[in-house]
């Protein structure tokens, strides 16, 4: 048992070692071929090619990244395009967004060089969201830089300002004075192109002192600082200080590359030394600027790299119609649910609508009943009313003609004592005052009749109201003739002045439907 274990243990020791070997021969054929690759642009191509042979699948991505920085170290464009290609497709698949970032900044950078500020605008601006997400403060400088310097050559200055101040106002709680140099630089050389020259020639010399003051030693950066002002004086016109700063460039590169860097130092030193009127000088820089344009075989280059921008527009396409055909499917799904929610949310609002409805319903008519009940009950008090009244009328009538028969006899006899009694009895039993009971009786069955009739006619008499609390009581003529002990002709004329103080005499309502509403 402890023979199998120590073999295994042996196996995987050795496997681990022999993956140790191979990850140290691929980043040794790197490590060498970053050392020659201004020298020997064969061995470098060569060097890459057994390092790629040498880089495990786990090791591969950092292999592309390394390749394409020495590809374009030596502007072999179309190689490190080739070689972000790629990349990109490795790390889309193994959704590595940090890498991802790292390969979009070398499209960027590729299209900038490749004259194509347009698309490395768009590869600048992905890279910008990266970084913008992570609140990476470098990044988002270095990506607000790149955007400000692609629209400054399309001659886009607002839009290169504004990216450039953006750049800039980052340093206001961020302290990193190489980056900061650079963006006051790149400040500086928009201004020299929107003809701004104080403000530029400030912003020059604002980096440049800060190069200064912080004893900064980083050649690109430097590059960059003095490069610009010696632009910046060939374009003043100023001889001596364009042959400084023109001069002062080479000490921050190699000049025995072949390079873009190259080719813009001989271009500066060939313009200055010409402005000097050295023109010995300016012979040499122009013949070395013009060898390396030749060396660096651009038109060659322009050929493969145009083959493999289209590949990768190509396959950009395909991804972009695959996504929109998931977002598509996505969307449809969507709708689906969306559908049958609003399906289901309608079926259920119909039934509680139904519900509602009928409870409504209901209880309308549970309403509708209760006011039928009342108003039945109110016209059978109505109807009492009216009866009793004509009652009361009847047997006052009868004990008004009984007392006046009785009164007439009390004249014919001496002893009129139980005469008498009797006539007290029968006054006991009268009502004199029936009007009062009836108002009171009516007045429980429509309670605010009177007060809402007051509202509407002030000017009534309480004869007038008595009339019109018996017109809405429906009696006729004769009935309230009776009650109120006058002819009908006298009720008929009273019906009249009623009407007239009413507003109705030229009217066609009728008196008691327009009752109704007191």
């Amino acid at each position: 048992m402890k023979k199998k274990i120590f073999f295994v243990f042996i196996f995987f020791n050795l496997i681990n070692f022999y993956d140790a070997q191979n990850r140290r021969s691929y980043i040794a054929f790197l490590d060498s071929a970053n050392t020659i690759k201004y020298k020997d642009g064969e061995k470098v191509d060569l060097y890459i090619q057994k390092a790629k042979k040498a880089a495990s699948d786990k090791d591969l991505g950092d292999f592309y990244l390394k390749a394409i920085q020495i590809y374009i170290d030596t502007n072999h464009f179309d190689e490190a395009l080739e070689y972000c290609t790629k990349a990109h497709h490795l790390f889309t698949e193994k959704n590595d967004l940090e890498k991802l970032a790292k390969v979009n900044s070398f499209f960027a950078f590729i299209y900038a060089q490749l004259n194509d500020p347009q698309r490395a605008i768009n590869y600048y601006k992905i890279t910008l969201g990266f970084y913008e997400k992570k609140n990476d403060k470098a990044g988002m400088i270095k990506g607000l830089n790149n955007l400000g310097n692609a629209y400054l050559v399309l001659s886009k200055y607002d839009s290169s300002q504004y990216y450039f101040q953006r750049s800039h106002a980052i340093f206001k709680d961020y302290d990193d004075p190489v980056l900061k140099a650079f963006v006051v630089s790149n400040l500086g050389k928009l201004f020299v192109r929107k003809k701004e020259f104080t403000q530029a020639e400030n912003y020059l010399l604002e980096a440049k002192n800060i190069l200064e003051q912080n004893k900064i030693k980083d050649n690109e950066t430097n590059y960059s600082v003095n490069y610009n002002l010696a632009n910046f004086y060939i374009e003043q016109n100023k001889p001596s200080e364009a042959l400084f700063y023109a001069k002062k460039t080479g000490d921050f590169f190699n000049k025995n590359s072949v390079s873009f860097n190259n080719i813009r130092y001989f271009k500066n030193l060939y313009k200055a030394s010409e402005l000097n009127s050295d023109y010995k000088n300016a012979v040499i820089a122009f013949t070395k600027y013009d060898s390396i344009r030749e060396l660096m075989n651009i038109e060659e280059k322009a050929v493969n790299v145009e083959r493999i921008k289209a590949q990768h527009e190509y396959e950009l396409k395909q991804k972009l119609a695959t996504l929109k055909q998931e977002k598509r499917n996505l969307i449809y799904i969507i709708v689906l649910v969306v559908f049958l929610l609003v399906v289901v949310i309608c079926i259920f609002y119909t039934i509680n609508y139904r519900n509602k409805t009928e409870a409504l319903d209901l209880e309308k008519k549970l309403i509708e009943a209760r006011e039928k009940e009342l108003e039945f009950d109110n016209h059978m008090k109505e109807k009492l009313l009216v009866h009793q009244s004509m009652e009361q009328q009847k047997i006052d009538s009868i004990i008004k003609a009984t007392l006046e028969k009785v009164n007439t006899l009390k004249t014919k006899y001496e002893d009129t004592g139980d005469i008498t009694e009797i006539v007290n009895e029968l006054k006991v039993n009268s009502k004199p005052n029936t009007w009062d009971d009836f108002e009171y009786h009516f007045l429980q069955i429509h309670e605010s009749f009177y007060k809402n009739l007051e509202q509407k006619h002030p000017g009534l008499t309480n004869y007038d109201k008595r009339l019109a609390a018996m017109l809405k009581l429906r009696l006729s003529t004769k009935e309230i003739s009776n009650l109120m002990n006058v002819t009908p002709k006298t009720i008929e004329n009273s019906r009249t002045r009623l009407r007239k103080k009413m507003n109705l005499t030229n009217t066609k309502e009728d008196l008691s439907k327009y009752l109704d509403y007191f």
